[in-house]
């Protein structure tokens, strides 16, 4: 198995998608022999309104989308997957319809008085089967960083 250490990438610019009170984008699309990666890396901010978020995130990922180019979402999206509630509901609605899935099923911010998973990852998961994911406590934020292992065609990429 070949690993890749360095990679070359081109940027992408979402300027038009993004409002600093409802979605924050930034993301870069990467060609590893013959796949094309797009890692997008959105936040939510808790007080923005969450229908225009959806808006916005509908809109960018029809920009992305397509059949041939791998997308990867991660980011803080404020909204807690280890519970039931009608934002996830909703996000994951959106989601689906590109074949998207959350794929962090454990505490990503731990305080005193709350457990919650609203950092995440998104990705389809049959064409990236060979994966694994696992939380990082850094030390510098209150958010826990998540590593993701995926195995490209016989090429290991380490994020």
């Amino acid at each position: 198995m070949e690993y890749v250490s360095t990679l070359s990438c081109t940027p992408i610019d979402l300027t038009e998608y993004c409002n600093e009170q409802d979605l924050e984008a930034c993301a870069l699309k990467f060609k590893i022999l013959n796949n094309v990666l797009c890692i997008l890396r959105i936040y939510r901010p808790p007080v923005g309104n969450f229908e225009t978020f959806i808006h916005l995130l509908e809109s960018l990922l029809n920009k992305l989308y397509t059949n041939s180019i791998n997308v990867i979402i991660c980011g803080d999206v404020n909204i807690s997957y280890l519970k039931a509630s009608n934002h996830k509901i909703k996000l994951n609605s959106l989601l689906a319809t590109y074949g998207l899935y959350s794929a962090v099923n454990f505490p990503t911010r731990v305080t005193k008085h709350s457990s919650t998973a609203i950092d995440n990852i998104f990705m389809n998961k049959k064409s990236n089967s060979n994966y694994s994911i696992e939380s990082l406590i850094n030390g510098l934020s209150d958010h826990d960083a998540q590593i993701l292992v995926l195995v490209l065609q016989n090429i290991n990429i380490l994020s």
